[in-house]
């Protein structure tokens, strides 16, 4: 009589499966709905942080390209904020929360219009549109809703700036967009001033 299996193998039971068993499952997801919950208002003010610092990078962005076709184009380029019925904000001239476009300024009048008036013989011509998230307020320091560039790439207003602030209005979230009327431009947290631009 011999046998393959030693006794002491005779006494282990077989465990059938290798996966889990409902009290382990259960403290998983206690674990992970807990850090979950700790994590979230911090997720929510990188987000908004991130945010603010998109629209102030989209910014740079829009001066650097409404310098650069001003110059091609022999100047005639205008910067304006959104004013449509996509976006509801306030209607003062300062706010920029709703976004900005860049056209090319044909009939001279700084505005931009599609063309097609009676009267207006040129249309303007878009060249881009830059849209705000949600929340994100946009503050021009001027009360103004647009600014010229003329064809050396200089921005029409002495030192333009714009404040980004998330919605939840922490300092430490938000950025300064601040131009010289040279042109030179710079993103800088908002402890910092645009004054010496």
């Amino acid at each position: 009589m011999c046998s393959s299996q030693s006794p002491a193998s005779e006494n282990k039971p077989l465990r059938q499966g290798l996966g889990l068993t409902l009290v382990e499952l259960l403290v998983a997801i206690t674990l992970m709905g807990l850090l979950t919950v700790m994590a979230g208002p911090a997720f929510s003010v990188l987000v908004q942080r991130y945010q603010a610092d998109l629209a102030a990078s989209q910014m740079v962005t829009t001066l650097n390209l409404a310098r650069v076709e001003a110059i091609r184009r022999g100047g005639g380029v205008v910067v304006q904020r959104l004013e449509d019925g996509a976006c509801s904000r306030p209607d003062a001239f300062q706010d920029w929360s709703c976004g900005w476009m860049v056209f090319a300024d044909r009939d001279g009048d700084g505005l931009f219009g599609p063309g097609g008036h009676p009267g207006q013989a040129v249309a303007d011509q878009l060249i881009q549109v830059f849209r705000v998230s949600d929340g994100t307020r946009v503050m021009r320091s001027q009360k103004l809703r647009s600014f010229s560039v003329n064809r050396w790439g200089q921005l029409g207003g002495v030192n333009l700036g714009f404040s980004f602030m998330p919605p939840n209005q922490r300092l430490d979230s938000s950025y300064q967009v601040c131009s010289a009327t040279g042109g030179r431009v710079r993103k800088l947290a908002t402890v910092a001033s645009c004054s010496g631009s």
